[in-house]
């Protein structure tokens, strides 16, 4: 059987148990470009690379601001990206009006895990080709939470998502971090570890 049969609707399961609307989705996420998060027990650091695609474009915006204490780092398709940020920063408004608190991290990284499987369920819409590196700090610590468009939620010390991540991986796991190294150190971690892609 031909793999077109069964990627025309995101509700088509292959013979195999597949969706290829996720696997297309998760793709895109790994030909995006790159995007490096690090934390220690005081600081959370993300890293993007911006490259343009040619001479005649420029490079499109792959990190954002939610709030104060909470970052958000897109690989893969920048449209879908901007959207879930829009979502995460009317959530966050949400939050503070309602309770009169910063927002959990791990809150956020659930909302946006659960909008993207959420997407891999309703027939008319294709899911999100975005994945994400979401990092800040609140009462419970630093964190970084990947998210990816089938829905998955990790939490990681450092992680690399993006084109030719897997180098930047290796990086990391051979330069691991301390949990007493400094705010430079994991910038300078961060920054290097960008350069593998």
């Amino acid at each position: 059987m031909f793999r077109n049969q069964y990627d025309q609707d995101i509700l088509t399961w292959s013979p195999h148990g597949r969706l290829h609307q996720v696997e297309y989705a998760m793709e895109a996420v790994k030909q995006g470009g790159a995007s490096v998060g690090c934390k220690n027990k005081d600081h959370a650091v993300l890293v993007t690379l911006n490259r343009s695609a040619s001479e005649l474009s420029s490079s499109q915006r792959k990190l954002f601001k939610v709030d104060d204490f909470v970052g958000i780092a897109v690989s893969g398709l920048t449209a879908d990206g901007t959207a879930l940020v829009k979502m995460l920063r009317s959530e966050n408004i949400s939050h503070k009006f309602t309770f009169g608190s910063h927002v959990d991290i791990s809150r956020l990284a659930l909302k946006v895990a659960d909008n993207s499987q959420v997407s891999t369920q309703r027939a008319g819409a294709r899911p999100s080709g975005v994945g994400t590196l979401i990092a800040g700090c609140d009462e419970s610590g630093c964190h970084i939470f990947q998210t990816c468009p089938s829905g998955s939620i990790y939490e990681h010390e450092a992680i690399a998502i993006g084109a030719r991540s897997q180098a930047s991986k290796t990086f990391l796991e051979n330069n691991q971090i301390v949990q007493a190294s400094s705010l430079n150190e994991v910038k300078t971690l961060s920054v290097l570890c960008s350069l593998f892609n």
